[in-house]
């Protein structure tokens, strides 16, 4: 029998009401509940325990120091010292994107502030109050270097010249990283940072961030001192104040997204010094960026659905998806950004077969119509009427054979480019809808 408490007459838990599941009401955790390793909280009431109290360490997102496990969002987990080692420049992994929808372990997390917003009446952003701890995922499968027989070739035969052709996977590559801060600065957004995410209470790093890529895109040769100088104090600022233990869900996910800004400013301005830094602040990027691996909804639930199953399972709020969905894209744009600073620096080791981040299973959401969606109405119009895919460690065959230049964002046409090509991808969508692509 499910425990009392408060005036809810709501007798399943949760998640399985959340999921449409039938909760057979066991105490303290239902199986559904056991099974998934979820959080099992009845009558809408939040209960931070976590049924398996053993895993409280490795579940701790404030905890990044040592040789403790991190979760892998596929249900892989990575150790420590695989955190820590160099990772390999040899792959460049990609995905596309399909629908999404919050897993029930980060909405367990939010409960306590669903009476504040997330709801087509929009509210402040509650992720940025909202500390959060999160149960990691069983094991799960592990890819090897055959599954990225698409991308290797970018790596084993880069060459400097390469850098000039435009019609190159690398070239290509190198200019969307270049334009990062630019479209920051733009757009307040990027393609893989959702134009809403920080509309309300953004924290101060983001803030930060903005100002400094938009004097930056500004100066002159008589600005560029106070510029650089700017650039440099703002970077101070971040390390000193980002590496707390109370950082909240969404504090988490602007730390990162300010250090891209700021990595992606000094990796191609030219400057030795700046280049150095680059090298220096490495370790800390991915440091954080395995911090997001904790929060990521990497979409298990979604991975053997049909369209038409995952239609009938629409994400609880617009909010909430674009939170998960930034994530998820944050987290491969980062593997991406080591990747590629190594291959320009010369450090990629031909023949080695250790994948590093890349050995375990991505997903995220390839749809236009989500990503670029403007309100709760655009968006859940879009997940009942719109083509969507999950992509599922980069395999795009499902959306090459029934998708179309229209339904490609800046972020899956990034991804479909590398692994197919830039000319090849230009006559996809020229042939499908007549776009040109960037």
């Amino acid at each position: 029998m499910a425990p009392s408490g408060g005036a809810s007459r709501q007798k399943s838990c949760n998640a399985c009401v959340r999921s449409k599941r039938r909760c057979d009401k066991r105490v303290p955790a239902c199986s559904n509940c056991t099974k998934k390793r979820y959080l099992c909280v009845y009558g809408g009431q939040l209960d931070m325990q976590l049924y398996n109290s053993s895993l409280d360490a490795s579940m701790n997102l404030d905890s990044f120091s040592g040789p403790s496990s991190t979760s892998c969002g596929d249900g892989s987990t990575l150790d420590g010292d695989e955190l820590s080692a160099t990772f390999s420049t040899e792959v460049m992994n990609l995905s596309s994107d399909p629908p999404l929808q919050i897993d029930s372990t980060l909405e367990s997390l939010l409960d306590s502030i669903a009476q504040h917003g997330f709801g087509e009446t929009p509210g402040p952003f509650d992720l940025l109050r909202q500390s959060s701890q999160v149960a990691s995922a069983p094991t799960g499968k592990s890819l090897s270097r055959e599954d990225y027989t698409r991308m290797w070739a970018m790596c084993d035969e880069y060459a400097p010249w390469q850098l000039s052709d435009t019609s190159t996977r690398i070239s290509y590559t190198v200019n969307v990283f270049k334009n990062f801060h630019t479209t920051f600065a733009q757009e307040n957004s990027t393609i893989y940072m959702h134009r809403q995410l920080y509309v309300e209470n953004p924290p101060r790093w983001i803030l930060q961030a903005y100002s400094t890529c938009a004097i930056y895109k500004n100066q002159t040769e008589a600005t560029r001192g106070l510029v650089l100088r700017i650039l440099h104090e703002n970077i101070n600022i971040l390390k000193e104040t980002a590496s707390g233990t109370a950082l909240t869900p969404l504090e988490k996910l602007a730390r990162v997204h300010a250090l891209i800004a700021y990595q992606t400013i000094r990796m191609f301005d030219g400057d030795i010094t700046l280049g150095q830094q680059v090298d220096n602040d490495l370790p800390l990027l991915s440091a954080w960026n395995a911090e997001l691996v904790k929060l990521r909804d990497n979409l298990e639930e979604f991975a053997e659905l049909d369209d038409g199953e995952i239609r009938k399972k629409p994400p609880e709020s617009w909010e909430r998806w674009f939170f998960a969905e930034s994530v998820r894209r944050t987290y491969l744009i980062c593997i991406v950004f080591e990747a590629l600073w190594d291959l320009l620096k010369g450090r990629r080791v031909a023949g080695i077969t250790d994948l590093g981040y890349w050995k375990y299973v991505h997903r995220w959401s390839l749809s236009k119509h989500l990503w670029k969606a403007t309100s709760p109405l655009d968006f859940f119009r879009a997940w009942r009427e719109k083509p969507m895919w999950i992509i599922s460690a980069f395999d795009f065959d499902e959306f090459v054979r029934t998708g179309t230049g229209d339904d490609i964002d800046d972020f899956a046409m990034f991804f479909l480019a590398l692994s197919f090509g830039v000319n090849e991808m230009q006559m996809f969508c020229d042939e499908t809808s007549r776009r040109t692509l960037a």
